[in-house]
């Protein structure tokens, strides 16, 4: 009788530690897809880098500021005025995609270092093994958050390098043009 109880308990333990081991390997396949996509993510970003920010941003800058400085009409044609309302626009999306030049980066490698140690945790069977799950979800989010900063970014950018290519020469030609006079 003892030994079919020491057996059962035996046939337990070992069932439990299997149960264990299989959501260590989901947990740790997750984080290793947590990895990838963070991979991606800077692939993508480094992919989309405007380096020039500044430089753009300056000129688009100069070419506002002529207009508005040498512009003197009582009535404002809807096309200039439409053209420029969009390079406005434009301009101040330079400001915070400078600001993601430094902050994506920088989030990326903050995410990569949380990740290592999680997954050393796991592997280890460190702290709160019960939280686990909860870190492990903890960090899908903030992945989630980065990759719709690294969309938007993009995003951005395109629609701001798109607008300056078109317009910039016609209204930069125009505000040289109001020096003339």
């Amino acid at each position: 009788m003892k030994g079919l109880l020491i057996g059962t308990i035996g046939i337990c333990v070992l069932f439990l530690s299997s149960c264990m081991d299989l959501k260590t390997s989901e947990q740790l396949e997750t984080i290793e897809s947590m990895n990838q996509t963070i991979d991606s993510l800077e692939i993508v970003f480094n992919e989309n880098k405007l380096d020039s920010v500044a430089k753009v941003s300056l000129s688009a800058y100069g070419v506002e500021n002529r207009i508005k400085n040498n512009y003197n009409s009582d009535t404002i044609n809807m096309e200039l005025g439409r053209k420029m309302d969009a390079f406005k626009v434009m301009r101040r999306n330079f400001k915070p995609m400078g600001k993601a030049l430094t902050t994506i980066p920088a989030t990326i490698d903050e995410e990569r270092a949380k990740l290592k140690e999680l997954k050393t945790d796991i592997e280890n069977g460190n702290n709160e093994r019960e939280k686990y799950d909860e870190f492990i979800t903890f960090e899908q989010d903030k992945v989630d958050q980065l990759k719709t900063l690294v969309s938007e970014y993009v995003e951005i950018k395109n629609t701001s390098m798109k607008t300056y290519n078109e317009l910039y020469t016609e209204l930069n030609d125009f505000s040289m043009s109001l020096l003339k006079k």
